[in-house]
C-alpha cells in the first residue's frame, strides 16, 4: 500500500512538471515580445532541464527543476503584469493630456420661456 501510494505521487509529480512546461511554453508564445530575450532563454532553459529530468525519472531531479521552472514561469508573469500596468497608466495620462488640449471655450445658451 505504501509502494502505491508512492507511485501515485511520482505520476502526480510528472503530471505537474509536464502541466507547467506545457502551460510555460504557451505562456512564452503568446507573449512573445513582451518577454525580454533573456528571460525567455532563460525559461527555455529550464524547460529543457525539466524534461530530461522527466526522460531520465529522476523523481528528486523533476521536483527541483519543477520548482525552478514555476518560480520562474510566476517571475515571467509578475513582470509582464507590471508592464502592462505600465503602459495601461501611461496611456490614460496621455488621453488626460489630450482632454485638456481640447476646447473648452464653451458659453451658456440663452433660453427664454414665451
Amino acid at each position: 500500500k505504501e509502494e502505491d501510494k508512492k507511485k501515485k505521487h511520482e505520476e502526480e509529480l510528472k503530471n505537474e512538471a509536464q502541466q507547467m512546461i506545457f502551460q510555460t511554453e504557451k505562456s512564452l508564445k503568446d507573449l512573445g515580445d513582451k518577454v525580454d530575450k533573456k528571460e525567455k532563454e532563460e525559461a527555455e532553459k529550464l524547460i529543457k532541464e525539466l524534461k530530461e529530468a522527466l526522460d531520465k525519472n529522476d523523481i528528486d531531479d523533476i521536483k527541483k527543476k519543477k520548482d525552478s521552472l514555476t518560480e520562474k514561469a510566476m517571475a515571467l508573469a509578475t513582470k509582464v503584469y507590471e508592464n502592462i500596468q505600465k503602459e495601461q497608466a501611461a496611456n490614460q495620462a496621455e488621453e488626460g493630456k489630450d482632454e485638456e488640449k481640447k476646447d473648452d471655450n464653451v458659453k451658456d445658451a440663452e433660453y427664454e420661456e414665451k
